[in-house]
């Protein structure tokens, strides 16, 4: 497990253009990011997940050659160490590792399916899923409860969640689905700290709803959603997207003036939301209030079109990367207000997307 005030951190980013792993020391006191190496994984790169214990590194590649890679993890050094390359049939826009270690999950966005893999048959080279759930349009995250019995998928097309029982032997059984109403566009999710609430990030208007979950049940009753950033203001909402990889693309003219809302974190003492939002390139911020209710506190500018961040497991910096840019930024996060103060810039990658982070020696 993560110690509680580690020395350093290791961060890894996903470069989907040049096909690898960024590998970075982070600081723990001061924040800054280092360059380490760059670890081959194969072109379009994009969905990383940590295994439960931190000595794994899963990273998904879409497209053509579509494959979940496992790297072993060094305690001491971060390095990445690859150990299989498991070809699998779906092109997954998200990956989870399931807290128990025993699955993966993804979400494909252009295949509209979630996927659930044995990580015992990952790990010998086996990619046949044990489960597909198809008919999730534009199915784009998945993530499972801590204690491992219940997960969550959005699907962006229909503006739903979906809610599952995840059974012991391998198998997805659906609960129920909640409604977000049309345009929200359901994208990425998160739980708070304690996981009785389950936050869905709209990508298309960069507001977040908060639910309720019943630890018991896994059952969604909807609490809350925030406030339109004043920021976004002069922008539209978005729409769903083709996959990056389809042939025929939306007019750019059009795409710079909607809303673009990628990735979503909480602060590890649940006070604070944070949401990337790719058109301005900006990390907003929402404070939690008392009753639960989610309030716009403000925006930060950072790494061209940012589609991936992350925060530290003692929640005193963020590290996010840009899909449009070579460099990874490390913001230092104010414990009272939750404001970003950039500290330090660290030359990255092209195409980047994803972030993880460990602590060393975990």
């Amino acid at each position: 497990m993560n110690q509680p005030n580690p020395e350093r951190f290791f961060v890894y980013v996903a470069n989907s253009k040049d096909g690898d792993i960024g590998v970075f020391h982070l600081d723990a006191r001061s924040g800054a990011l280092t360059p380490q190496a760059r670890v081959a994984a194969q072109d379009n790169v994009m969905p990383m997940a940590l295994s439960p214990d931190r000595r794994s590194l899963y990273a998904a590649t879409r497209g053509a050659d579509k494959r979940i890679n496992d790297y072993a993890i060094d305690a001491q050094t971060g390095g990445l160490t690859p150990r299989v390359q498991t070809p699998i049939e779906s092109s997954l826009a998200y990956l989870c590792a399931e807290p128990k270690g025993r699955f993966l999950l993804g979400a494909s966005y252009g295949e509209h399916r979630v996927s659930l893999y044995g990580a015992n048959d990952l790990e010998n080279g086996r990619g046949a899923p044990l489960q597909v759930i198809g008919d999730i349009e534009h199915a784009h995250a998945v993530i499972v409860a801590a204690d491992g019995r219940f997960a969550y998928a959005s699907s962006l097309g229909s503006n739903r969640v979906f809610a599952f029982v995840l059974e012991d032997e391998g198998r997805l059984v659906e609960i129920g689905a909640v409604d977000l109403g049309a345009g929200f566009g359901p994208r990425h999710l998160r739980f708070s700290p304690g996981g009785d609430v389950l936050y869905v990030l709209s990508e298309f208007r960069a507001t977040v709803a908060a639910f309720a979950r019943d630890a018991d049940t896994g059952k969604l009753a909807a609490l809350h959603v925030s406030p339109r950033a004043a920021d976004l203001a002069h922008l539209n909402d978005g729409f769903a997207r083709p996959s990056p990889t389809d042939p025929v693309q939306p007019d750019p003219a059009v795409l710079a003036k909607n809303v673009w809302a990628a990735d979503i974190h909480v602060s590890p003492d649940g006070r604070f939301v944070y949401v990337s939002e790719r058109t301005t390139s900006q990390i907003l911020t929402l404070r939690v209030a008392q009753d639960g209710a989610l309030e716009y506190v403000g925006a930060s500018a950072t790494e061209t079109q940012p589609r991936g961040f992350r925060i530290d497991p003692t929640g005193r910096f963020l590290v996010v990367c840009g899909e449009k840019s070579q460099h990874v930024s490390v913001y230092s996060v104010d414990a009272a207000s939750g404001a970003l103060t950039p500290v330090s810039r660290g030359e990255g990658g092209n195409g980047a997307n994803w972030v993880e982070i460990v602590a060393a020696g975990a």
